[in-house]
């Protein structure tokens, strides 16, 4: 078992090496923003900074556009 634990134990350290992670949700009805705006909040609470690019059509000021833009450890390309 203490062979084991270690074989686990290397295998997570290896994981957790920092990199960067791009998702891309995309596709017809709902859900996207919500689920969108829950991983950016997960990764605030760890503090990680946090890029956001949106595509839309027209022009519309949201309270989540407010918000995102006083956290300082959020890049928006709006």
């Amino acid at each position: 078992m203490q062979r084991k634990k270690a074989h686990i134990d290397s295998r997570i350290e290896e994981a957790n090496i920092d990199k960067g992670i791009i998702v891309l949700l995309t596709g017809n009805g709902k859900g996207k923003s919500s689920s969108s705006l829950g991983m950016v909040c997960r990764a605030l609470g760890y503090d990680m900074r946090v890029g956001i690019a949106k595509f839309l059509k027209g022009a519309q000021d949201t309270g989540e556009d407010v918000f995102l833009a006083r956290q300082p450890n959020v890049q928006t390309a709006l």
